[in-house]
C-alpha cells in the first residue's frame, strides 16, 4: 500500500522546484498451499495445484525430478499455475516441483506424484448380520484388469470368512461389489465412474428388495487409495435376504443387467437396478436402490443420466475355504433419458421420480422403474 508517486517541494525566497519519485514495492513470491503425495491409477487425469502470490505476479514453472516441463499433448501449466496431466501413466509417476519467480525473489513446492497401473485392487472388510447369522470380519480382495476382447473392465473379487451357512446365498449378492465396479468401469465416451468423479472417497447407502419380501440393507464407505493404488472400503451389512432349498448344491445364474445413476443434486446421485437370478430353473426378480454421496466440490457427472453395464457375471462358493468369487465384466457411459426438457429447473423436480412399480397392479410379473416411465418384463425363458 505504500506504493505510489511521491513529491517534494523546495521552496526559498528566489522560487519553488517541484520534484517527483514512483516508488514500486515488490513482493516475492508466495505458493499459498499444495498437495504433498497424489495417488492416481492409469489412464486418469490429474491437476497438480500450485497457487501463488505476489508482486508483480509470479510466473509459474515445473519440473518433474529436476527436468524442466514443457507442454505437450499430455501436459500443460492453467493459468492458475496448476499443472494438468492427461492419461497419467506409472512412467509419470516421480516428484514434481513448482517454481513461482519475480523480480523480488521465488518460492518452491514439490509434490509426490503416485500413478498405479490398471483404476487396480480393491480391498476391505465386511461386518454385520444376514438372515439373523452375525458372520464377524469377512475380507473382500479384488482385482481389475481391461477386457482384451470387449470395451470393459474385468472385475475379479473375492470374499473370505464366509460362514457356510450364507455362502450359498451370497453368491445371488453382486450389489456387495457395486462401490468396485462403479469405481473402476471402463469409461465410454465422456461418461466418468466412480473413481474419477469422486476420487473414490464416497459413502453409498444401499437397499436389496427380493420379489419374496426380504429387505438386506448395505453400507459402504470408500476411502479413496492407499499407497499401492488399492481401494479402501468398508461394508456393514445387515438385513434378510432369500434363501432356496438345498441351495448349496443349486447352480446360481445372474443376468447380465444396467444401473443407472442420476445425478439429483451436489455431490448426491441415486442409483437403481432391478434383474433376475436363476437357482435351478426357477428365476427370482430382485432390485436395489442406491444412494451415493461424495464431496460437491468434485463437481457432477457430465450428464444427467449414466448407464453402468454388468455382463458375464458369474458367482461361487467354496465351501473349504469359505470364500464367495464373482467376475463382472463392467462399463459405464451416457444414460438415455426420452422427453425431458432442456430447463435444468424441471429437470432437478423429475429426478424426483415417481416409482410406478410400487403399486402391485402395475406389471403382471416384473416391473422395472425408470425416470419419468417405467415397463413390465418377463422372467427369462418368457415373454409378455
Amino acid at each position: 500500500e505504500d506504493a505510489g508517486t511521491y513529491m517534494c517541494v523546495a521552496q526559498n525566497p528566489a522560487g519553488t522546484a517541484l520534484g517527483k519519485i514512483k516508488l514500486k514495492v515488490q513482493v516475492p513470491p508466495v505458493i499459498k498451499s499444495h498437495v504433498e503425495e497424489y495417488v492416481v491409477a492409469a489412464d486418469q487425469s490429474v491437476t497438480l495445484q500450485c497457487e501463488a502470490e505476489g508482486y508483480p505476479g509470479p510466473e509459474i514453472s515445473w519440473h518433474k525430478d529436476g527436468q524442466r516441463i514443457t507442454e505437450s499433448m499430455r501436459s500443460r501449466v492453467l493459468s492458475t499455475g496448476a499443472l494438468q496431466l492427461l492419461f497419467v501413466q506409472p512412467e509419470d509417476s516421480g516428484r514434481y516441483t513448482c517454481t513461482a519467480a519475480n523480480p523480488a525473489g521465488s518460492s518452491t513446492s514439490s509434490t509426490e506424484l503416485a500413478v498405479h497401473g490398471g483404476p487396480a485392487r480393491a480391498k476391505g472388510s465386511i461386518i454385520g448380520n444376514i438372515n439373523d447369522v452375525e458372520f464377524g470380519i469377512a475380507f473382500l480382495n479384488a482385482t481389475v484388469t481391461d477386457s482384451p476382447d470387449s470395451d470393459t473392465r474385468v472385475i475379479q473379487a473375492k470374499i473370505t470368512n464366509v460362514p457356510r451357512t450364507l455362502g450359498p446365498a451370497m453368491r445371488k449378492l453382486v450389489s456387495i461389489l457395486s462401490p468396485v465396479y462403479w469405481t473402476t468401469a471402463k469409461e465410454i465416451g465422456e461418461a466418468m465412474n466412480g473413481f474419477t468423479l469422486t476420487d473414490a472417497v464416497f459413502k453409498r447407502e444401499t437397499q436389496v428388495e427380493f420379489a419374496t419380501g426380504e429387505i438386506l440393507r448395505m453400507t459402504h464407505v470408500a476411502r479413496g487409495l492407499d499407497a499401492d493404488g488399492a481401494l479402501l472400503l468398508d461394508v456393514v451389512v445387515s438385513g434378510h435376504m432369500l434363501q432356496l432349498q438345498s441351495q448349496l448344491m443349486a447352480r446360481v445364474l445372474l443376468q447380465d443387467y444396467t444401473e443407472d445413476y442420476i445425478q439429483t443434486g451436489p455431490g448426491q446421485l441415486h442409483a437403481h437396478s432391478t434383474r433376475l437370478f436363476a437357482a435351478d430353473g426357477v428365476s427370482v426378480p430382485y432390485t436395489w436402490n442406491h444412494t451415493i454421496t461424495y464431496d460437491s466440490s468434485k463437481g457432477r457427472m457430465p450428464f444427467l443420466v449414466q448407464t453402468l453395464r454388468a455382463a458375464s457375471i458369474t458367482a461361487q462358493y467354496n465351501p473349504l475355504e469359505e470364500a464367495v468369487a464373482f467376475k463382472i465384466h463392467a462399463s459405464i457411459a451416457k444414460g438415455i433419458v426420452l422427453g425431458l426438457p432442456r430447463n435444468p429447473a424441471v429437470l432437478v423436480l423429475l429426478s424426483a421420480d415417481i416409482d410406478e412399480c410400487e403399486s402391485r397392479d402395475t406389471c403382471q410379473h416384473e416391473c422395472r422403474n425408470s425416470l419419468g416411465s417405467f415397463q413390465c418384463v418377463c422372467p427369462a425363458g418368457y415373454r409378455l
